[in-house]
């Protein structure tokens, strides 16, 4: 629904436009880029948005015994046979709701089949705040370790501490020169 008012806001700065648009440049940004204003005589056209890929560590604690196979092989070794007493860790997405995307102050979700344009003096602003790891995972090298949320194994060494985890989406937006 904020999309489609959006878009009605957005109806008179589009049909007053009088010439053709040039391809100027492509932008990224991130909560680490504030606040940006499309400049005089530009226009933009917010891309694509994606949402954080950061991940916080939940738990890190004994996993049990790992039966290597030809499925599942030792990761440090490439054995298909043998059998080792192995930790594992969980993580998940840190969470979608710690982040925002602001268009001229208007908290706004994009919908990647409608674009969002954004007039000269318009506003974007990304804001995240971080979310928070309560598990360190320390694994020695050629240790393996259980990902317990992906299934996998992998081999140490892997070390991460608990602790703030930075979050922020990532906005892809291409600025077009409005030629008269």
């Amino acid at each position: 629904m904020k999309n489609w008012l959006y878009c009605l806001w957005m109806l008179p700065f589009l049909a007053q436009a009088q010439g053709s648009l040039q391809f100027n440049q492509v932008l990224v940004l991130t909560a680490a880029s504030g606040q940006q204003t499309v400049p005089a005589n530009k226009v933009w056209k917010l891309e694509s948005y994606s949402p954080s890929q950061a991940r916080r560590y939940t738990y890190f604690g004994n996993w049990g015994t790992a039966n290597w196979n030809t499925t599942h092989p030792n990761p440090c070794t490439g054995a298909t046979s043998g059998s080792t007493t192995l930790n594992y860790f969980d993580h998940s997405a840190c969470p979608s709701a710690n982040t925002a995307l602001l268009i001229n102050g208007q908290s706004v979700v994009p919908n990647s089949s409608q674009p969002i344009w954004i007039p000269n003096s318009g506003t974007v602003e990304i804001n995240a705040n971080p979310c928070y790891s309560g598990a360190s995972v320390n694994v020695g090298a050629n240790t393996p370790v259980r990902d317990n949320s992906q299934g996998t194994y992998l081999c140490g060494p892997i070390s991460i501490n608990a602790g703030q985890v930075n979050n922020s989406p990532v906005v892809t937006v291409i600025e077009f020169n409005i030629i008269p």
